[in-house]
């Protein structure tokens, strides 16, 4: 049975909320920003991962049930996969104590290339020579960034890309999940496996908030919670290698509110590199969006 193409009114509405996602995730990341200044990350991060937790349960087993939604082929996979997704959040909110939203937000977007590199690496994927020279050029954006040997690299741009590297391995381990598990399933082990570890820490990282404070990681939690449900909508509703090029708009929104908020502003450099590692980003998501109508098209012959 052959499935009709989404009708260009669901695409827009898929675009629309994409869209919605990435301006909530820079104004979630603007406020962890703000907090990360006086208070642990771990704290920060235990509350975030609750609400989380709360909410991807809740929407989990409305959808399938918690009997289906808890039984997973690769369970072990599962959990090593919500380990390296807390690692990942911790250290992106480490990295904002020192660098700018847009300067942090530049260097985290090489994950689509780390993480195409390693599916060739790993997983055996066929890889051309446009991918290859694409992924070249854009670490070589990094490299502008950074500009090692001349600056001190900043560790919070170390962290940024410690945690690139850990969301393409996520990814990657979410595609093997992916192969036995719902994604009802995968989603409840992520929300589960980082609210546990981060609860049985509470004892030796809690921090209390002032009042103010209690607000600002009050709404935190709303937002991401906002986020997840926009960026499940637009999944469900447009194929999500239609919407990923519009995932980089999460970059032009946190230089607007990294400006807006906190007068923060990439130099000459960081704009290159940011180009030459968004543009890079874009050529590998067409490429793999050319291979699978390729394979699509094949498959149906």
């Amino acid at each position: 049975m052959i499935q009709s193409a989404p009708s260009g009114d669901r695409l827009a509405l898929g675009v629309a909320m994409i869209m919605a996602t990435t301006l909530i995730f820079a104004v979630q990341d603007a406020i962890t920003k703000h907090l990360v200044a006086n208070y642990p990350v771990a704290s920060i991060v235990l509350v975030r991962y609750c609400a989380f937790a709360a909410f991807g349960i809740s929407f989990a087993v409305r959808r399938a049930g918690i009997g289906p939604v808890m039984r997973s082929s690769r369970p072990l996979l599962q959990v090593a996969r919500g380990i390296v997704l807390l690692l990942e959040i911790a250290l992106m909110a480490m990295a904002y104590r020192t660098l700018g939203l847009a300067e942090s937000m530049t260097l985290f977007q090489c994950y689509p290339l780390i993480a195409t590199a390693l599916a060739g690496i790993l997983l055996r994927e066929t890889i051309g020579w446009r991918r290859w020279t694409s992924l070249v050029v854009g670490f070589l954006g990094i490299v502008i960034i950074l500009r090692p040997g001349l600056d001190v690299v900043e560790i919070g741009a170390i962290y940024t890309l410690v945690a690139a590297l850990l969301y393409a391995i996520y990814q990657i381990l979410t595609r093997l999940c992916g192969n036995q598990d719902s994604p009802s399933t995968s989603f409840f082990y992520v929300c589960v496996v980082g609210a546990v570890i981060m609860t049985a820490t509470a004892p030796w990282t809690w921090t209390n908030f002032e009042s103010e404070d209690a607000l600002w990681l009050a709404l935190l939690c709303v937002m991401s919670m906002a986020g997840h449900y926009c960026l499940i909508t637009a999944l469900s509703i447009a194929p999500a290698a239609f919407l990923q090029p519009f995932n980089y708009f999460q970059l032009v929104w946190a230089v607007v509110v990294g400006w807006v908020v906190f007068r923060d502003m990439p130099d000459g450099r960081s704009f290159i590199g940011g180009i030459l590692v968004v543009g890079s980003g874009l050529f590998v998501a067409y490429r793999e969006r050319v291979r699978q109508q390729s394979n699509s098209s094949c498959n149906t012959i």
